[in-house]
């Protein structure tokens, strides 16, 4: 399955048991820094190093998710086994520990995907560095592409005018210390990454390209998105579909 796929995966399965799509979505923020989306996943390519991370959410060691599972009958590949390791845990008061939230308060919060997002890095993956901005703009992403993904199926429907990706001039903070004062970012929602152009004349071949592919004109708009706009003043162009 592709990543996005997966991601539709997980998106039915918890908010069909309550999560909401706020707490999803910077579930899923986290998900693709910590494994890419990918439930088999084994932390620096280590595959059966049991000592190191995991999973999804890189359970470590990779024993504690790895024996619950084989213990309780499942598959510890699989996908849902690994969403119903985090209910287990949501349940039962695991790994999510935070002083003014409990995990089951978070998965009913409302509060933006970028504050959860946040929350969820500091509160229960509690890496070294804490300070990854990346994973807010990735659960932003994923909520605006799934928000409106509520089919049985668990497909993604897209409806004519959904943002698919838009270009945007960095003028102050970066991204990851990627981007820098002045250049041209183009964001990718369909793909879930984004691109540093480098100069006025990338931007303006991304943009033919796109009118030459589609036929359709450009039109200008200001972004909303909480995080990216803390990053990112004005935006350039965005792209609807």
């Amino acid at each position: 399955m592709t990543q996005q796929q997966v991601a539709e995966q997980i998106w039915h399965y918890l908010t069909s048991r309550g999560w909401t799509k706020q707490s999803v979505s910077a579930l899923l923020g986290n998900m693709q820094s910590e494994s890419e989306i990918i439930a088999d996943s084994w932390e620096s390519g280590l595959i059966g190093n049991m000592s190191g991370g995991y999973g999804l959410v890189q359970w470590t060691p990779a024993t504690k998710y790895i024996n619950w599972a084989q213990s309780n009958g499942l598959v510890y590949q699989d996908v849902i086994s690994q969403c119903k390791r985090l209910e287990w845990e949501v349940a039962n008061s695991q790994q999510f520990y935070n002083p003014n939230m409990t995990f089951a308060q978070f998965t009913k919060s409302t509060q933006s995907p970028e504050a959860l997002a946040d929350i969820f890095i500091r509160y229960y993956e509690r890496p070294f560095n804490p300070n990854q901005p990346a994973r807010e703009i990735q659960a932003r992403y994923w909520f605006e592409l799934l928000k409106g993904n509520n089919n049985d199926d668990g497909s993604n429907k897209k409806n004519k005018g959904d943002l698919e990706m838009f270009i945007a001039k960095c003028t102050g903070g970066d991204i990851n210390q990627y981007v820098k004062d002045g250049t041209f970012v183009l964001f990718n929602l369909s793909r879930g990454v984004y691109s540093v152009l480098n100069g006025q004349g990338q931007v303006d071949a991304v943009t033919e390209g796109h009118q030459l592919s589609t036929g359709q004109s450009l039109t200008k708009g200001s972004m909303n998105y909480a995080v990216i706009t803390n990053l990112i003043y004005g935006s350039k162009l965005d792209y609807r579909g």
